[in-house]
């Protein structure tokens, strides 16, 4: 009777009644090390649509709703066809007037030609009335003798100079042709190209997958496109991820940059399914840190992580934790981070005792967001105080139970 007495009272001095110290137990088994990283899901692959490539805009007359499943062939979007097709008229004009050019061009080169050609008849007829008058006839005076053989050359030079001109004139009709040509060319392109969007001008799903609008300016401020915008030329409206295969794009504190590599096994968190945890690894660590926010100097890496699977609750866009396995022991003894003391010359645990807690010097190893290793000074199951039994005594410490006490949670 005695005995159950004297245990009856060590339990009411080591128990858990109300104003009693908090205490751990020294535990042994496998340890992990995670450090937990925000992200969100994303589609490894997606198409994106986008308007018609025009010169301007384009104006969307109806548009399919955010978050709508679809499949191959399932309509999307649709343009005004107005647009479209007053588009295509002025290609095609634009083509009519190219090939004019390269007609009217034609004609100027053969009528510049054929004059260039007529100088070069007529310096010809001239060297050949010059040649007539050229004599080594004593009868004739020397003047004239020499002065006909100036005229030979003078007249040489003239038909060499006409036959340059046309050659010269001949090349550059061509340069000039062809440059209309080119222009011609290019414009029958986009008269193909105008054609092709106005057969386009509704545009239907490529792939099942997922519909998200795209943020876009729209007078003043950014949103998804709406029937009734006006949308610029070329510019993304939508995207269809596909959802049968899902990764997550995180983003690690340059702080921690060596503390992640490829390969190492994640366990991923959904926020809005916190109960479920989905394996995966990382696949990639970006090489550079950059600001996701001008405003602010710290700098993150971006950090891909590969899903062993794809479930129907992921979704793209769902924000995640990410916790990274950076380090495992097969068997450790930890405890709680808050049964570790430190002073100038030791690191230590208050130990529970029949005589009451001991301070007990320890070596401490590594350690995860709540518990850290033990290496020596203390066996499993022993009971450490998760604050100083001293200080807790004085009444320095708030009582256990009372707002704003932390207990720890199990690895």
């Amino acid at each position: 009777m005695t005995a159950l007495i004297v245990i009856a009272m060590l339990a009411g001095c080591f128990g858990g009644g109300s104003g009693e110290i908090p205490t751990s137990t020294a535990k042994q088994g496998p340890f992990d090390v995670t450090l937990a990283i925000p992200g969100e899901l994303k589609a490894e692959k997606s198409v994106t649509i986008s308007a018609p490539d025009l010169d301007g805009s384009v104006k969307v007359i109806w548009i399919i709703e955010e978050g709508e499943k679809v499949q191959e062939g399932d309509r999307l979007v649709e343009f005004d066809r107005n647009e479209l097709q007053q588009a295509l008229e002025k290609a095609t004009d634009d083509h009519e007037v190219a090939r004019i050019k390269i007609e009217q061009g034609r004609a100027k080169m053969a009528i510049k030609l054929a004059d260039l050609e007529n100088e070069v008849v007529s310096a010809k007829l001239s060297l050949e009335r010059a040649q007539m008058r050229v004599t080594d006839s004593e009868t004739v005076p020397k003047v004239e003798r020499e002065s006909a053989k100036i005229d030979v050359q003078e007249s040489t030079i003239s038909v060499g100079r006409s036959e340059s001109a046309v050659e010269a004139s001949r090349l550059e009709s061509l340069a000039e042709l062809e440059l209309l040509r080119l222009d011609a060319v290019q414009a029958e392109r986009r008269v193909t190209k105008a054609s092709e969007l106005l057969e386009d001008a509704e545009i239907k799903a490529p792939s099942p997958g997922l519909v998200i609008l795209l943020q876009s300016w729209r007078g003043g401020s950014m949103g998804p496109v709406t029937a009734g915008d006006t949308v610029w030329a070329g510019s993304s409206i939508l995207e269809l991820p596909d959802l049968t295969t899902m990764e997550v794009e995180a983003w690690l504190h340059e702080v921690d940059a060596g503390k992640v590599e490829a390969d190492q096994p994640v366990s991923i968190v959904i926020d809005a399914h916190p109960d479920d945890k989905h394996p995966g690894n990382v696949s990639k660590v970006a090489d550079l840190a950059i600001r996701r926010d001008r405003n602010k100097k710290v700098k993150h890496l971006r950090v891909e992580v590969a899903l062993d699977e794809t479930t129907t609750t992921m979704k793209p866009g769902m924000t995640v934790r990410a916790e990274v396995l950076t380090d495992h022991l097969d068997d450790a003894l930890f405890i709680p981070l808050e049964a570790v003391f430190h002073d100038e010359d030791s690191t230590f645990c208050w130990v529970s005792g029949f005589r009451g807690y001991t301070k007990t010097e320890v070596e401490v190893g590594i350690a995860n967001d709540t518990h850290v290793v033990i290496e020596s000074g203390i066996d499993p199951g022993d009971v450490v105080a998760l604050v100083d039994p001293e200080k807790f005594d004085a009444g320095e410490l708030p009582s256990p139970g009372m707002p704003g006490e932390a207990m720890a949670a199990e690895p």
